[in-house]
């Protein structure tokens, strides 16, 4: 196969040439592509543009574009930076950075084991600095935007294989001019194991809620295993709610020092008060506990580790759908949905009243479907309970019908007075 420089394009997006697709979401596509120069000059980037059956909606536009508006307002250099939006054929995109790594996801499932605490502090302080910028930078007239990102998470964390992290997607990250009803209920963001007690309570929202979320991502990088993640989306929320404790690290890994178990536990305070009152406060007890444990690793220590942790990842092209676009069937509509699995048995036996429980917090904190539905929801939410009860109510009726006795005769009528034979 040819090398990444060598493919040829398959179709043209803007200024960009489009060489192949990266991935096809709920709203979105993402393609790598080209900026080419002057005598060949250029380079890669990734572009991510609103799929088709998504253009005329006005919710999801408008989270779009709000992404964009919120990423031009920012300039770290552990934030993918966004380069031009745009609009091509009355569909937008954005160009942005293109981070040739693997998320933290990623390397936590392949490794399967409590991950080097060099690599670890080094990601986690500089994704902290990154945060901290979001959360105090300002507009182009000097105001403070007060961003919280929403949605910090394994998975929006990029290691790039020459050692740099990039934070990514502030596509539900909300500024302070919109605070107000961004934080209602029925608008939550985010992963279900990583919100904040306090996002889950309606709560207004500061730059401590992304602190609990960086905290819940750096135990689980430490230890191997995930700290909230439940069978189910009400039994997570219970244990980040209302289990008012926080499990020390060292009591799944022993090999973590105490100090980084102290600033992680204050991390995940259930209590805001009680945590970092700043991300950058966070940083500054990572970069501390970095030069006094000696565990202070450069950014080209950290691209060595990844080649030894992931060397086929690190080596590796990227896989790319290279069909042109008229005959990529995900371009055009949306995409085929799979039938939904079966449920597990332990799912079948829950109570009712949990099943209801999880059935309006799930529709309360779905992001993708609150941007697409909006106002809507509630409507068919509640629809869908009334055909639920019904549902159950003719569920019971069959049931009593069925487990009748079938050698019992059907009761007889109850005997009228009697009647007289007509006269001939």
């Amino acid at each position: 196969m040819p090398s990444l420089p060598e493919l040829t394009p398959i179709g043209k997006l803007g200024r960009y040439d489009v060489i192949g697709r990266i991935a096809s979401g709920g709203m979105a596509e993402i393609f790598l592509a080209r900026e080419s120069g002057p005598h060949t000059v250029g380079r890669h980037l990734v572009l991510k543009r609103v799929l088709p059956h998504m253009t005329d909606d006005e919710r999801m536009v408008e989270m779009f574009v709000h992404e964009a508006q919120v990423c031009m307002n920012l300039s770290h250099p552990h934030i993918c930076p966004i380069y031009e939006f745009g609009e091509e054929r009355g569909r937008f995109y954005l160009a942005m950075e293109w981070v040739r790594g693997v998320s933290l996801r990623e390397l936590m499932d392949r490794v399967r084991r409590p991950l080097p605490v060099a690599l670890v502090t080094r990601v986690f302080a500089d994704i902290a600095g990154a945060l901290h910028h979001a959360h105090t930078c300002t507009d182009q007239s000097g105001r403070p935007l007060s961003i919280v990102h929403r949605d910090v998470n394994p998975e929006n964390l990029m290691i790039g294989f020459d050692g740099v992290t990039k934070l990514l997607d502030f596509g539900v990250a909300a500024a302070a001019t919109e605070r107000k009803h961004k934080t209602e209920a029925g608008n939550l963001k985010g992963k279900f194991a990583y919100i904040s007690p306090e996002q889950y309570q309606g709560q207004p929202l500061d730059g401590r809620s992304d602190v609990f979320s960086l905290g819940v991502s750096l135990y689980e990088a430490l230890t191997g295993k995930s700290l909230y993640d439940r069978a189910s989306e009400y039994e997570t929320v219970a244990a980040i709610v209302l289990d008012p404790d926080v499990p020390s690290i060292r009591a799944e890994n022993p090999d973590v020092p105490p100090e980084l178990d102290v600033i992680v536990q204050m991390a995940l305070a259930k209590n805001r008060d009680e945590r970092y009152r700043t991300a950058d406060e966070m940083q500054a007890a990572l970069l501390t506990f970095m030069a006094r444990d000696g565990q202070t690793a450069r950014h080209t220590d950290i691209a060595t580790m990844l080649r030894s942790l992931v060397p086929d990842l690190v080596d590796a092209e990227p896989k790319l759908d290279r069909r042109p676009e008229t005959q990529a069937t995900f371009t055009h509509g949306a995409p085929a949905k799979e039938p939904a699995p079966a449920p597990e048995p332990d799912a079948r036996r829950r109570t009712q009243s949990q099943q209801m429980h999880q059935l309006l917090l799930a529709a309360e904190a779905d992001d993708e479907t609150e941007e697409l539905l909006g106002q809507r929801k509630r409507g068919g939410l509640w629809l869908a309970i009334a055909s639920a009860i019904v549902i159950l109510a003719s569920l019971a009726v069959v049931g009593w019908v069925v487990t009748r006795p079938r050698d019992e005769p059907p009761e007889a009528p109850e005997a009228g007075p009697p009647t007289e034979a007509p006269a001939e």
